[in-house]
């Protein structure tokens, strides 16, 4: 089955199966609200999957923690920076494929920390893009949740913060990320 996007543009259908396209415009692309459940289905995703950069930059594993930062963990950012985006400009504006136009909506702060997500292959480089995304999801997150009027999961925020600068903090020859307690 063809989902046909925004811009789709039919250029032969001589068995006439397709169907009628939408007219190319770009208001058919704009950001929509996010449900509560997409909203906190967001939040989830990128809260619980950051433990696994960490944990990936702590094992010295690059490819990987470089994989779950700018693929898993940045499409949440990109999604609730779309929110952002759309509530800022009552729906109106589109940040673009890939977030191209980002640099239109967002305040300077904002952008230059969105700039700051991006990094090469040095460990010490995606500590920083983590921490700066981290930041920026809380920013921009806790004003989606406040104009739609969702819950933050602030909790949630705490805890895998606590624990992202808990595993950044561990020497280099640390052989656990957390002693093992016996009760």
């Amino acid at each position: 089955r063809y989902r046909p996007d925004c811009f789709s543009v039919l250029l032969l259908d001589k068995d006439g199966v397709v169907g009628p396209f939408l007219q190319p415009d770009e208001r058919n692309c704009l950001p929509q609200s996010p449900t509560a459940k997409a909203f906190a289905d967001c939040c989830n995703e990128f809260w619980w999957v950051c433990p696994y950069v960490a944990k990936g930059l702590w094992r010295r594993e690059i490819v990987y923690a470089k994989h779950m930062l700018d693929v898993v963990v940045r499409k949440q950012l990109m999604r609730m920076l779309e929110w952002y985006v759309g509530i800022q400009t009552r729906f109106s504006g589109s940040p673009g494929k890939f977030g191209r136009h980002l640099g239109r909506y967002l305040d300077a702060t904002l952008w230059e920390t969105l700039l700051k997500t991006y990094a090469g292959g040095g460990y010490e480089e995606n500590w920083d893009a983590l921490f700066a995304m981290t930041e920026l999801f809380r920013t921009v997150a806790v004003a989606v949740a406040a104009h739609c009027g969702f819950e933050y999961p602030h909790a949630d925020d705490e805890k895998v913060s606590t624990h992202l600068r808990h595993v950044h903090r561990l020497p280099r020859d640390a052989e656990t990320i957390y002693a093992k307690t016996i009760y």
